[in-house]
């Protein structure tokens, strides 16, 4: 559903001006909820925030480690093969499935390449079974020679599966292009050839949780409605004795991008073609002026409101679609324009209109009303997203990743109020450069 502007407002300033208990934000906060953050002797942080509705909660744990940390040969994908395995049990409870279904909790696990997230939603009323069943999987996971092995082909199916889909297939060379060390190469669930090898890794598997799935590398949030004090005393109780113990891995660096690189891909299925035009990008900082105005670019150069867009999607209908990721990652990565071209002989006129606009946002600034419209948008989308206690803590995983801290948000939003015009053609200069581009074409083989 589509709001509109006004009510978009009106609802935004009804949730900041609403009443909140003793540990609300500071005035002016744009995260519009209470929260305290608890962190143990052992380094595990968990966020408590107040928000969504009455008697739900929503339980994340997240491990701040994805495809990046793959850094030894021939062992890509363990990171997503972990999200498989933690739905195994332990001795204590060995179905974890079914200890979860009898709480009619929904629950799921998600990988990419910056961190690994598992989720539970529930009734508050279930707060202490989860926090005992989370914090035991975390600490005493186990799973057999046989299992491990049954799990690792159900990976492989799931690659063999994705190698028909043009979108995987697309993805994987561009990355492949793009990085040359850094573990941002290989996609979240690996190379082919390392998850054909996955069932000799039980050993590794096993060095992979001791390694990783330690408290000073997770972070969990619980949102939802529960009494922050006797939270707290529990979290004590069922964390509290797990061991330190995190090797962060030492992640190869990108060397600098010289010179554009080029590559056309054949799909032997059928596709329109697909153009990715991709270009360097800083690491996510939240106090980093150039950083946030290359997202603000994105939006305001090629996202659904842009004149690009309504000339080549609505207007010409030149192109299918049109697509922008400017979300920068933990470490330095791509920022994409991708689009799906309507014919094959349009596809070089496609690429010269999308690289005209580049340059027409590197020779002048951005209209001051469009940018401050831009900024406006990308506030209330961010507040309209906090419907629900689920809705709130997934609101909150970017920062936790990248910086480990929730009043990371702050700091974003102070800098996205900060950026200027001439910041948004700074940046186009700085980033959206000949030497760093990436560009991938996809095509229908034959």
């Amino acid at each position: 559903m589509r709001i509109s502007p006004v009510v978009a407002a009106a609802l935004v300033v009804a949730i900041l001006l609403a009443p909140v208990p003793a540990r609300a934000q500071k005035p002016g906060a744009v995260f519009p909820f209470p929260y305290e953050a608890v962190t143990l002797d052992n380094g595990l942080t968990a966020y408590l925030i107040k928000a969504g509705s009455p008697g739900q909660i929503a339980y994340l744990s997240i491990v701040r480690t994805g495809s990046r940390d793959e850094v030894e040969a021939g062992k890509s994908g363990f990171a997503h093969f972990f999200e498989h395995m933690m739905f195994r049990g332990t001795k204590k409870y060995p179905d974890y499935d079914g200890e979860t279904t009898k709480m009619g909790a929904f629950r799921n696990g998600t990988t990419s390449d910056d961190r690994t997230l598992y989720y539970l939603v529930a009734n508050t009323g279930y707060l202490e079974k989860i926090i005992d069943i989370e914090s035991d999987r975390f600490q005493n996971l186990q799973y057999s020679e046989a299992d491990f092995k049954t799990e690792a082909g159900a990976i492989l199916g799931e690659k063999q599966q994705s190698a028909r889909e043009p979108q995987r297939v697309l993805d994987e060379k561009v990355r492949e292009t793009a990085f040359l060390r850094h573990p941002y190469g290989h996609t979240t669930i690996g190379y082919e050839a390392d998850v054909r090898a996955m069932p000799q890794g039980y050993v590794y598997s096993q060095a992979f949780y001791r390694r990783f799935y330690r408290p000073e590398n997770v972070v969990v949030v619980i949102a939802g409605d529960f009494d922050s004090a006797a939270t707290t005393a529990l979290l004590r109780k069922y964390y509290g004795g797990w061991a330190r113990g995190y090797q962060p891995p030492a992640i190869p660096a990108e060397p600098p991008q010289a010179t554009a690189r080029r590559k056309t891909v054949t799909y032997p299925g059928r596709t329109l073609p697909v153009l990715s035009i991709h270009h360097r990008a800083p690491a996510w900082n939240p106090t980093d002026r150039m950083g946030v105005a290359l997202e603000l670019l994105g939006q305001v150069a090629f996202g659904d409101n842009s004149p690009l867009y309504r000339r080549l999607v609505l207007q010409e209908r030149r192109v299918q679609a049109l697509n922008q990721s400017f979300d920068l990652a933990r470490d330095p990565s791509l920022v994409s324009i991708q689009t799906t071209v309507s014919r094959p002989d349009d596809v070089k006129a496609v690429e010269d209109a999308i690289l005209a606009e580049i340059r027409a946002y590197q020779d002048a600034p951005i209209d001051a009303a469009r940018l401050a419209a831009t900024k406006q948008n990308l506030k209330y989308s961010f507040l309209m997203q906090l419907e629900t206690a689920q809705s709130v803590a997934f609101a909150v995983v970017q920062p936790l990743v990248d910086t480990g801290r929730l009043d990371a948000i702050e700091d974003y939003f102070r800098t996205l109020d900060a950026v200027t015009p001439d910041d948004i053609r700074e940046a186009a200069r700085r980033f959206l450069v000949e030497s760093g581009r990436t560009t991938v074409t996809m095509v229908q083989e034959g």
